[in-house]
């Protein structure tokens, strides 16, 4: 065994390259005849022809409507001034916000007859969003018809016991 581990293969298992075979390092005239060569043009017509869109949407958009001021200045009432900011955040701090204000709605002139159907639907509206304390009433109602299946069954194996 010891002798077929000493012995070379006479022909190697893994391909080997055509430039190793040609030891004088010109390429082989077999590889040339298996170059391939692309027929570029040919292959843009083909797969790429002028009113195929593959897809792809052509969006028209009109350019964004931004005018840019002439020579680049900035009129006089674009610009902010300091002390007029100031004023007007300092004129804002002694209001309360707008979200305090109250509303322009017609709350006041309400009548009888809005004022009732406003109260019966916020009390509807209560009654519909108490799903909790449904829950809680169905639950034992549920027990107590539960209850009152055991103590029939209890009475009708006790007749049925007396019999």
């Amino acid at each position: 065994m010891a002798q077929n581990l000493q012995k070379k293969p006479s022909k190697g298992i893994l391909k080997t390259s055509r430039s190793i075979d040609n030891q004088d390092g010109t390429p082989s005239t077999s590889k040339r005849a298996k170059e391939q060569r692309f027929d570029e043009m040919n292959i843009m017509e083909t797969f790429h022809p002028p009113n195929k869109d593959y897809g792809h949407m052509k969006v028209d958009e009109p350019k964004t409507p931004y005018s840019e001021t002439v020579d680049g200045d900035l009129e006089p009432s674009d610009e902010l001034d300091a002390n007029i900011l100031a004023a007007k955040l300092a004129a804002s701090m002694n209001k309360p916000p707008k979200c305090f204000e109250p509303c322009d709605s017609d709350e006041e002139d309400d009548s009888e007859e809005a004022r009732q159907k406003r109260l019966e639907f916020e009390k509807k509206r209560k009654m519909h969003y108490n799903e909790f304390q449904a829950l809680q009433l169905a639950r034992q109602l549920m027990a107590q018809e539960e209850e009152e299946d055991d103590d029939d069954e209890d009475e009708e194996k006790a007749e049925a016991a007396a019999t």
